[in-house]
């Protein structure tokens, strides 16, 4: 896609400089493609992408841009792949947050912390590990560059969730701006007398109206979120299944239980790719982090040992796989939920193998989002369901007959398809297929990963064809998800939230635009808004 130059003499652009400085507004080309693209497409570039450093500083800005009847499109981490901040014209402000980075506060004595949304949640880990604390759910796989902000707005899941739920779960309450420059805040925080950030709902929940808006009511700019003391003991174990339904079921059961913090499978096919990618096994800085994640440096480096002796071999044989991570505040506690999993696991018709897997992703959390391609440089998308568990067979099988009636499609486009299994507290089941296929890379990828890594990678010509059926059967899966009454993280534009609400609902949802956005300029298309 080319991009030319914005008109860098714009009224609206020299406002902006005024109050961000020189530096803070951007306009060339290559910022203006960067900005406007996310992991799956390219969008309209935002004629403007301006970097606030504080509140005060956003709220001017906004207040400029939005008097001026430009959209405003708010980005994170920037790794959405459901078009989450992609603008829909070319008359648009693009609000890069990731200098909005401070942690404010933490209070280990009232168990919280207060952030910034551009913080990390690698940064706010390591932050938080030094005073023995951590938040419940403590961040997504792509935590070294997703931000807490940008999980707020999209939600999200991953280390943690198996007991604590989601990221929006964790929250107690927001400083939010709005299009016209208001501040707004909500939770116990939200009283001029003594205020303290330590309760959620003290009255009707205001702070979970701008949980998952996807930044359409908009911009977080301060967020507190609650603390746990750090677990004293963790433990894993891994299972191979036979049968998609032999590891439903053993997963819906751990998980109505509490028994494991993270609890989440495999396919074949995602399994093997996975597989492929450089260095999982014998990388060293997961073998570092296996070693420093156990209970003395001995311990560590046995466990360390471990891993590296069973390589790729813990996976010979195995069809589905099934990873726990359980842990507590003490050996004899955890050993007993463990010994309950394994029952369960073994009862649904699991076999115990190396638990090397869980034990790397643990030691290092958060790594490069190099997945945002696959492992040979193939395009790659990801679509997701959550649904109760009486429901996961069915969409179990959904999906699995979805894509058999789409195998031509599949075959002449040569895409090929995996998926990941999840839970997330007591009720729910995740099933995320991936979809992978051979295509061009966009100047995002190359940007983000970096050259050294991209020049080790295939390169594919542009193939429009398989783009465009990739969207097909995403499209299809969606709605397909829709009428199964599943329910969806990172909406974005993507998902069909407005067709799948009961019209007094959705009524409810415009109701509230209108107040905090009258002339509809946060985030135009998030979440089905005109």
């Amino acid at each position: 896609m080319a991009v030319t130059e914005a008109d860098t003499r714009s009224p609206l652009a020299d406002a902006l400089r005024q109050i961000l400085g020189n530096e803070n507004v951007l306009t060339d080309a290559d910022n203006r493609r960067f900005y406007s693209s996310d992991v799956y497409r390219e969008a309209v570039p935002a004629e403007i992408v301006i970097r606030p450093g504080g509140t005060e500083d956003l709220q001017r800005a906004v207040k400029a841009a939005t008097q001026a009847g430009y959209a405003v499109f708010p980005r994170g981490g920037g790794l959405s792949y459901t078009d989450g901040y992609l603008p829909d014209r070319q008359k648009a402000v693009m609000v890069d947050l990731l200098r909005l980075k401070k942690i404010i506060e933490i209070n280990t004595e009232d168990m919280y912390v207060t952030v910034e949304p551009g913080v990390s949640w690698a940064e706010l880990y390591e932050a938080l590990k030094v005073k023995g604390v951590r938040t419940p759910y403590f961040g997504a796989l792509s935590g070294l560059y997703s931000t807490v902000g940008g999980a707020m707005s999209q939600n999200s899941l991953f280390f943690g969730s198996g007991t604590y739920g989601t990221a929006a779960d964790q929250c107690l309450g927001l400083e939010v701006v709005l299009a016209d420059g208001r501040l707004i805040k909500t939770g116990s925080g939200a009283t001029p007398f003594n205020p303290t950030p330590f309760f959620r709902t003290y009255g009707p929940d205001l702070t979970g109206l701008f949980l998952g808006d996807t930044g359409a009511l908009g911009l977080k700019v301060k967020i507190t979120l609650k603390l746990i003391r750090a677990p004293a003991v963790t433990k894993y174990a891994s299972f191979a299944f036979d049968e998609p339904e032999q590891i439903a079921a053993a997963m819906s059961e751990i998980a109505r239980q509490q028994l494991a913090v993270e609890c989440f499978g495999f396919d074949p096919f995602l399994q093997a790719q996975r597989l492929k990618r450089a260095g999982l096994i014998k990388d060293i800085k997961s073998l570092a982090g296996v070693a420093r994640s156990g209970r003395g440096l001995l311990d560590g480096m046995k466990e360390a040992a471990k891993v590296a002796l069973a390589g790729r071999r813990m996976f010979e044989g195995v069809n589905y796989s099934l990873h726990l991570v359980i842990e507590g505040r003490d050996e004899a506690v955890v050993e007993s939920q463990l010994a309950a999993a394994r029952q369960i696991a073994e009862g649904a018709g699991g076999k115990e193998i190396e638990n090397s897997l869980p034990k790397i992703m643990r030691g290092t959390p958060f790594v490069e989002p190099q997945s945002m391609l696959g492992p040979d440089g193939q395009r790659w998308v990801p679509i997701h369901a959550m649904v109760p568990h009486s429901r996961a067979n069915k969409l179990l099988n959904a999906v699995h007959d979805y894509f058999d009636s789409n195998n031509d499609l599949l075959e002449k486009n040569r895409i090929e398809w995996g998926y990941l299994l999840s839970t997330c507290g007591a009720q729910v089941f995740l099933m995320e297929p991936v979809f992978f296929w051979l295509d061009a890379r966009h100047y995002y990828h190359e940007r983000y990963l970096g050259a050294d890594y991209i020049s080790k990678l295939k390169t594919y010509p542009a193939d429009m064809a398989a783009r465009e059926a990739v969207h097909t059967l995403r499209r299809g899966l969606a709605k397909l998800f829709m009428e199964m009454g599943a329910t969806h993280f990172q909406i974005g534009k993507s998902y069909l939230y407005r067709e799948g609400r009961e019209p007094e609902t959705y009524k409810l949802l415009e109701a509230l635009k209108d107040y905090v956005d009258p002339q509809h300029l946060m985030n135009p298309g998030s979440l089905g808004l005109k």
